[in-house]
Protein backbone atom coordinates (compact mmCIF):
# COMPACT_ATOMS: atom_id res chain seq x y z
CA UNK A 1 0.00 0.00 0.00
CA UNK A 2 0.83 3.83 -1.21
CA UNK A 3 2.01 6.00 1.52
CA UNK A 4 -0.98 7.87 0.60
CA UNK A 5 -3.53 4.42 0.57
CA UNK A 6 -1.92 3.91 4.11
CA UNK A 7 -3.29 7.80 4.98
CA UNK A 8 -6.41 7.77 3.88
CA UNK A 9 -7.25 4.21 5.60
CA UNK A 10 -5.50 5.83 9.29
CA UNK A 11 -7.92 8.78 8.35
CA UNK A 12 -10.91 6.55 7.94
CA UNK A 13 -10.06 4.97 11.15
CA UNK A 14 -9.92 8.24 13.26
CA UNK A 15 -12.40 9.42 12.07
CA UNK A 16 -14.48 6.10 12.80
CA UNK A 17 -13.30 5.98 16.56
CA UNK A 18 -14.55 9.93 17.26
CA UNK A 19 -17.45 8.65 15.94
CA UNK A 20 -17.63 6.20 17.86
CA UNK A 21 -16.82 7.92 20.85
CA UNK A 22 -18.87 10.91 20.63
CA UNK A 23 -22.03 8.31 20.08
CA UNK A 24 -21.06 6.64 23.55
CA UNK A 25 -20.17 10.49 25.05
CA UNK A 26 -24.03 11.47 23.89
CA UNK A 27 -25.49 8.10 24.88
CA UNK A 28 -23.12 8.17 28.35
CA UNK A 29 -24.12 11.27 29.34
CA UNK A 30 -28.09 10.70 28.65
CA UNK A 31 -27.91 8.14 31.56
CA UNK A 32 -25.65 10.23 33.80
CA UNK A 33 -29.07 11.35 35.73
CA UNK A 34 -30.64 8.09 36.38
CA UNK A 35 -26.82 6.84 37.08
CA UNK A 36 -26.47 9.97 39.72
CA UNK A 37 -29.48 9.19 41.45
CA UNK A 38 -29.70 5.52 41.78
CA UNK A 39 -25.81 5.70 42.68
CA UNK A 40 -26.87 8.05 45.20
CA UNK A 41 -30.39 6.26 46.61
CA UNK A 42 -27.52 3.22 46.77
CA UNK A 43 -24.93 4.77 47.90
CA UNK A 44 -21.98 3.63 45.41
CA UNK A 45 -19.64 5.75 43.43
CA UNK A 46 -21.28 7.09 40.44
CA UNK A 47 -18.15 6.55 38.41
CA UNK A 48 -18.23 2.88 39.37
CA UNK A 49 -21.79 2.40 38.03
CA UNK A 50 -20.97 4.67 34.95
CA UNK A 51 -17.98 2.38 33.96
CA UNK A 52 -20.13 -0.92 34.91
CA UNK A 53 -22.38 0.06 32.30
CA UNK A 54 -20.17 1.09 29.89
CA UNK A 55 -18.32 -2.09 30.05
CA UNK A 56 -21.48 -4.20 30.17
CA UNK A 57 -23.82 -2.72 27.40
CA UNK A 58 -21.89 0.21 25.95
CA UNK A 59 -24.55 2.18 26.96
CA UNK A 60 -27.18 0.17 24.67
CA UNK A 61 -30.10 -0.11 26.72
CA UNK A 62 -31.74 -3.35 25.09
CA UNK A 63 -29.09 -4.93 24.49
CA UNK A 64 -29.42 -8.96 26.03
CA UNK A 65 -26.57 -11.31 26.98
CA UNK A 66 -26.37 -15.24 26.28
CA UNK A 67 -27.22 -16.18 29.87
CA UNK A 68 -30.43 -13.86 29.94
CA UNK A 69 -28.96 -10.82 31.08
CA UNK A 70 -30.51 -7.59 30.13
CA UNK A 71 -30.19 -4.17 29.61
CA UNK A 72 -27.21 -1.73 30.35
CA UNK A 73 -26.51 -3.20 33.48
CA UNK A 74 -26.57 -6.54 32.30
CA UNK A 75 -29.19 -7.63 35.05
CA UNK A 76 -29.82 -10.97 35.50
CA UNK A 77 -33.68 -12.03 36.43
CA UNK A 78 -32.52 -13.78 39.51
CA UNK A 79 -30.96 -10.63 40.39
CA UNK A 80 -34.30 -8.70 40.07
CA UNK A 81 -35.95 -11.29 41.86
CA UNK A 82 -33.77 -10.97 44.81
CA UNK A 83 -34.27 -6.79 44.09
CA UNK A 84 -38.13 -7.39 44.36
CA UNK A 85 -38.49 -9.46 47.26
CA UNK A 86 -36.07 -7.33 49.65
CA UNK A 87 -37.77 -3.85 48.71
CA UNK A 88 -41.57 -5.66 48.85
CA UNK A 89 -42.08 -4.80 45.30
CA UNK A 90 -43.93 -6.75 42.72
CA UNK A 91 -42.14 -9.16 40.18
CA UNK A 92 -40.49 -7.28 37.04
CA UNK A 93 -40.99 -8.08 33.48
CA UNK A 94 -38.16 -9.06 31.71
CA UNK A 95 -39.42 -5.87 29.21
CA UNK A 96 -39.70 -3.75 31.95
CA UNK A 97 -36.14 -4.49 33.43
CA UNK A 98 -35.28 -3.38 30.04
CA UNK A 99 -36.42 0.44 31.01
CA UNK A 100 -32.86 2.38 31.42
CA UNK A 101 -34.17 3.71 34.98
CA UNK A 102 -35.07 0.85 36.68
CA UNK A 103 -32.36 -1.02 34.96
CA UNK A 104 -29.70 1.12 36.72
CA UNK A 105 -31.67 1.19 40.01
CA UNK A 106 -31.41 -3.10 40.06
CA UNK A 107 -27.88 -3.09 39.20
CA UNK A 108 -26.43 -0.27 41.30
CA UNK A 109 -28.62 -1.98 44.28
CA UNK A 110 -26.79 -5.59 43.28
CA UNK A 111 -23.24 -3.54 42.96
CA UNK A 112 -24.07 -2.35 46.59
CA UNK A 113 -24.95 -5.68 47.86
CA UNK A 114 -21.67 -6.98 46.59
CA UNK A 115 -19.59 -4.29 48.38
CA UNK A 116 -21.46 -4.85 51.60
CA UNK A 117 -20.46 -8.97 50.77
CA UNK A 118 -17.23 -8.08 50.71
CA UNK A 119 -16.38 -4.91 52.81
CA UNK A 120 -14.01 -6.93 55.10
CA UNK A 121 -12.12 -7.94 52.30
CA UNK A 122 -8.68 -6.63 51.47
CA UNK A 123 -10.49 -5.00 48.07
CA UNK A 124 -14.28 -4.62 48.24
CA UNK A 125 -14.50 -3.26 44.93
CA UNK A 126 -12.19 -6.01 43.34
CA UNK A 127 -14.20 -8.63 44.43
CA UNK A 128 -17.47 -7.16 44.30
CA UNK A 129 -16.90 -6.64 40.41
CA UNK A 130 -15.46 -9.93 39.95
CA UNK A 131 -18.97 -11.73 41.38
CA UNK A 132 -20.94 -9.14 39.78
CA UNK A 133 -19.01 -10.66 36.18
CA UNK A 134 -18.33 -14.30 37.32
CA UNK A 135 -20.37 -15.16 40.79
CA UNK A 136 -20.87 -15.51 44.14
CA UNK A 137 -19.17 -19.05 44.33
CA UNK A 138 -15.98 -17.89 42.16
CA UNK A 139 -15.62 -14.52 43.96
CA UNK A 140 -15.81 -16.27 47.64
CA UNK A 141 -12.73 -18.64 45.95
CA UNK A 142 -10.59 -15.85 44.82
CA UNK A 143 -11.10 -13.97 47.79
CA UNK A 144 -10.76 -17.21 50.05
CA UNK A 145 -7.14 -17.53 48.25
CA UNK A 146 -6.13 -13.69 48.34
CA UNK A 147 -6.71 -14.26 52.49
CA UNK A 148 -4.82 -17.74 52.58
CA UNK A 149 -1.76 -15.96 52.12
CA UNK A 150 0.20 -12.27 52.84
CA UNK A 151 0.20 -9.58 49.83
CA UNK A 152 3.56 -9.01 49.19
CA UNK A 153 4.47 -4.90 49.93
CA UNK A 154 5.37 -4.01 46.84
CA UNK A 155 2.46 -5.08 44.51
CA UNK A 156 -0.61 -2.90 44.98
CA UNK A 157 -3.39 -5.01 46.61
CA UNK A 158 -5.83 -5.22 44.06
CA UNK A 159 -3.13 -6.78 41.67
CA UNK A 160 -2.78 -9.06 44.48
CA UNK A 161 -6.23 -10.18 44.85
CA UNK A 162 -6.56 -9.99 40.82
CA UNK A 163 -3.51 -12.53 40.20
CA UNK A 164 -5.73 -15.43 42.03
CA UNK A 165 -8.45 -14.61 38.79
CA UNK A 166 -7.99 -17.68 36.82
CA UNK A 167 -10.16 -15.87 33.66
CA UNK A 168 -8.43 -13.90 31.89
CA UNK A 169 -11.51 -12.45 30.61
CA UNK A 170 -13.07 -11.82 34.02
CA UNK A 171 -9.48 -10.27 35.62
CA UNK A 172 -9.37 -7.91 32.28
CA UNK A 173 -13.25 -6.98 32.76
CA UNK A 174 -12.29 -5.83 36.65
CA UNK A 175 -9.36 -4.16 35.51
CA UNK A 176 -10.84 -2.18 32.64
CA UNK A 177 -13.57 -1.08 35.09
CA UNK A 178 -11.38 0.06 37.94
CA UNK A 179 -9.06 1.86 35.37
CA UNK A 180 -12.07 3.67 33.77
CA UNK A 181 -14.03 4.89 37.10
CA UNK A 182 -10.78 6.33 38.24
CA UNK A 183 -10.53 8.21 34.77
CA UNK A 184 -7.74 6.51 33.49
CA UNK A 185 -9.61 5.21 30.14
CA UNK A 186 -9.95 7.90 27.50
CA UNK A 187 -13.59 6.31 26.76
CA UNK A 188 -16.78 7.12 28.40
Amino acid sequence: MTGRGLWSVATLLVCGLLFLGGCLHRRSTFYDHWIAQSAARNDVDFYLVKALIYEESWFRADIRGSAGEVGLMQVSMAAARDFCSRKGFPALSENRLLEPDLNIEVGSWYLKQSLERYKDSPAPIVFALLRYNAGETRADEWLRQAKSRPAPRAMPIEDYCLSFVDFPKTKAYARRILDRSRGRSFLF
